[in-house]
């Protein structure tokens, strides 16, 4: 009888406190989904400007389903980030004096795809299939620029022919 005792308590405490977590997982709030604050692409290219030693390209009039979510700014390269939609990402890199290690960082090491007209000017198109990434690249004098991202060469159009300088 003694040995029933000890297993039915044991069986009794353990529901106890499975119903008290199941009580608690019920009145817990919780989050549906991460919202992330808006990013400032304007007030991070201003700041940009002064430390890249070159007035960094803004994109203007982008479509509303593109959403900023990163600006930052090293020593000598400028990026700002974006969601399309729900799922593609793009982003614009500039840098000055690139080094070729920088551009082949930027594009994942891709290959050469060829060449799209975007606005009047030729970027090189870069293709990394192994990884999902498309890239568009454009030299003007120490300046090189790379859009990239999982966004389709469109999409990349797109945010490339946004681009103007930052006031």
């Amino acid at each position: 009888e003694r040995a029933r005792t000890s297993v039915a308590s044991m069986v009794i405490s353990l529901a106890v406190v499975l119903g008290i977590v199941l009580v608690l997982l019920g009145i817990t709030v919780r989050q549906n989904g991460v919202t992330q604050p808006p990013v400032d692409v304007a007030a991070g290219a201003r700041v940009a400007a002064t430390r890249v030693g070159f007035t960094p390209a803004l994109p203007v009039g982008l479509p509303p389903q593109w959403r900023a979510t990163s600006v930052r700014t090293t020593v000598l390269t400028w990026h700002a980030g974006y969601v399309i939609g729900s799922k593609d990402y793009a982003a614009v890199e500039q840098g000055k004096d690139a080094p070729a290690a920088w551009l082949a960082a930027q594009t994942n090491r891709g290959r050469a795809d060829g060449t799209q007209d975007v606005a009047g000017v030729t970027w090189q198109r870069i293709l990394r299939t192994d990884k999902v990434q498309n890239s568009l690249v454009h030299v003007n004098g120490a300046v090189t620029t790379v859009v990239t991202g999982t966004a389709t060469y469109e999409q990349l159009a797109v945010l490339a022919g946004a681009l103007r300088p930052a006031a």
